[in-house]
């Protein structure tokens, strides 16, 4: 695994901070304080897309 970089780090960690002191406390939600990160990572300049599945080797089909 790669190093996460300070500057993603630092991006995130702001967002966090913004969800906690904007979120009252019953209404944080993992999922919100996630889309808080997302939001602030791709202002930021940060592109966020899936990685596509590693494929699994096709199977040979024997011959009968």
């Amino acid at each position: 695994m790669n190093p996460t970089p300070p500057a993603t780090v630092a991006v995130i960690t702001a967002a966090l901070d913004d969800y906690r002191m904007t979120t009252r406390p019953e209404e944080r939600t993992p999922e919100g304080a996630a889309r808080r990160v997302a939001e602030y990572l791709r202002s930021s300049g940060y592109a966020i897309t899936p990685q596509p599945a590693a494929r699994r080797p096709r199977r040979r089909r024997s011959a009968a």
